[in-house]
């Protein structure tokens, strides 16, 4: 068996964790699982399993730094920056995936390089044109926070240069551009409106909940 995600779990036949520990001990890569059963059905006794999971050889010495530039920035991103919960990043892309008209323009980027990077470092990884315009204006960040969360609370971070910015701003200052966290249910109409400049991050972020959360869906 290989682990694509540095994450195993004991599943029953749904699926579902039978224990939620990660039986990864060595991270992405490839285990030998090994299955010891004990016949206890005449003493009208429910059989017992000894599982062991054994890290296979490893190829890599080391992981891979991340790269200098996100090179498939182009439109909105969606980051993934925590790895420790597969099963709700698996739910999260289910729903991109139902629902390609409002997230057709967003650009997945799921690599293990970018495992715990916070908003400024994911920045600074965005290219730019010769303009020193980046090459994508909207960050969506699912960060440990959003994917231990029901409602998958994405991080929106704002990525307009800083001209822009003061346009799009008026007498608001700098608190327009701070970065808020949207749920996903709403993530799909944020995205499409920015994207055709209907609004602007402000007019979404003036709206967020006492939790700094942005609930409200659009259609």
């Amino acid at each position: 068996m290989i682990s694509t995600t540095g994450f195993l779990a004991l599943c029953d036949s749904g699926y579902e964790p039978v224990r939620r520990e990660n039986l990864a001990t060595a991270g992405v890569g490839p285990y030998l699982i090994r299955v010891h059963a004990k016949d206890r059905s005449s003493d009208d006794k429910k059989p017992r399993f000894l599982i062991q999971v054994i890290p296979g050889e490893r190829t890599e010495t080391a992981p891979e730094p991340p790269p200098s530039t996100i090179e498939e920035a182009a439109g909105p991103l969606l980051v993934r920056t925590s790895f420790e919960r597969p099963e709700a990043w698996a739910r999260l892309l289910q729903v991109l995936e139902k629902d390609p008209e409002r997230y057709e323009s967003v650009t997945v980027i799921d690599n293990h390089a970018y495992a715990g990077f916070t908003a400024d470092q994911i920045q600074m990884r965005i290219g730019r044109d010769d303009g020193g315009r980046p090459d994508s204006t909207l960050v969506l960040i699912a960060d440990e926070r959003a994917l231990a969360s029901a409602e998958l609370t994405l991080l929106a971070v704002s990525n307009l240069p800083d001209e822009d910015d003061e346009d799009n701003e008026g007498d608001e200052g700098d608190e327009g551009d701070e970065a808020f966290r949207i749920t996903l249910a709403a993530a799909g109409s944020f995205v499409i409106n920015m994207e055709l400049a209907n609004t602007s991050f402000s007019d979404w972020n003036r709206d967020i909940g006492a939790d700094g959360v942005y609930r409200e869906e659009h259609y």
